[in-house]
């Protein structure tokens, strides 16, 4: 049985939930309707994030430059790395297939919402420490990651 890729997935996703959340922005108003949509998929990446560390295994760096490895398949990222040692895990997303097909949807604006906040929660859930100024999402000119893994996770 052949992998889905991380971006095969998420454009799947995208065709359901950007005519859904623009549906319930018409019905319930943005601000009523965008916190739905956000605290419902804080929940779900929250969820996910959660299982990368279940059975009380720790964070490592390793692991977060595994999980880009995936999110970047299918040259669905292009990124540079600043940073992978003593608890630091610091990288510029230079090109992003995820902003693209958000433009290509007519959709960039809902972007932030439906794309790039997840990774806070999901940071959150996997005890470790995120700091992003800008994304390509928003017209920045990279997305700038900054891990930070937490007391005893760090070495």
């Amino acid at each position: 049985m052949a992998r889905i890729s991380q971006f095969d997935r998420f454009r799947t996703q995208m065709a359901v939930l950007v005519p859904l959340t623009r549906a319930l922005r018409e019905k319930l108003g943005q601000e009523a309707a965008d916190a739905l949509v956000a605290e419902v998929l804080d929940e779900i990446a929250r969820k996910q994030a959660a299982k990368q560390v279940a059975d009380g295994q720790t964070m490592t760096v390793a692991k977060l430059q595994a999980g880009m490895r995936a999110f970047s398949a299918d040259d669905a990222l292009e990124y540079e790395e600043l940073s992978d040692d003593d608890g630091a895990y610091d990288f510029d997303v230079r090109r992003c297939r995820y902003s693209e097909h958000m433009e290509a949807l007519g959709a960039r604006d809902l972007g932030p919402l439906l794309v790039c906040r997840s990774d806070i929660p999901a940071a959150e859930a996997m005890h470790i420490d995120l700091e992003r100024s800008q994304t390509l999402m928003t017209g920045a000119p990279c997305c700038d990651f900054r891990y930070r893994l937490r007391g005893d996770d760090a070495s």
